[in-house]
């Protein structure tokens, strides 16, 4: 485990947590394609809270880390942690699919940039500079396929 927060090098236990998550997402999104009805308009219902359950998740690692990392900047990681959960709870709301994967979309792009911009700060695990942009876009992938099938049908 990488215990120092400004080591650059992704520990282990990083990229099982940080990678792992978003398997479902890209299942989810090939789902949704692939798989005869009605499994697609599962994929998206199951993608949805997936989805939101990990952004909301990210948003609580962003909050600890400004509690528990002194050099944090606490206005910053709160800011952070409160668009991410807001996008995760909009999601959760908004009744039409196509239309509830916008903030997940957007919240998991938003993400990718401003937690390898705190990485680079020291606003969040140095790490994070080279996971985040991967790993959310790769979960990012896969809501976006979800939402390519929700307007396709």
């Amino acid at each position: 485990m990488n215990i120092d927060a400004t080591r650059p090098d992704i520990p282990a236990d990083g990229a099982i947590l940080g990678y792992g998550p978003m398997l479902p997402l890209v299942a989810a999104g090939a789902g949704a394609w692939l798989l005869p009805q009605p499994w697609p308009f599962w994929a998206v219902q199951l993608g949805i809270i997936w989805g939101a359950l990990v952004l909301t998740f990210i948003a609580g690692v962003r909050r600890g880390f400004g509690f528990g990392y002194p050099n944090a900047s606490k206005p910053a990681e709160i800011t952070a942690s409160i668009a991410y959960f807001t996008l995760a709870g909009l999601a959760l709301v908004i009744g039409r699919p196509s239309m509830a994967l916008m903030p997940l979309i957007i919240g998991y792009v938003l993400a990718a940039l401003l937690d390898r911009r705190a990485a680079l700060a020291g606003n969040a695990p140095a790490y994070f500079a080279t996971l985040r942009p991967r790993q959310l876009l790769i979960g990012a992938a896969g809501l976006a396929g979800l939402w390519a099938w929700t307007i396709s049908y």
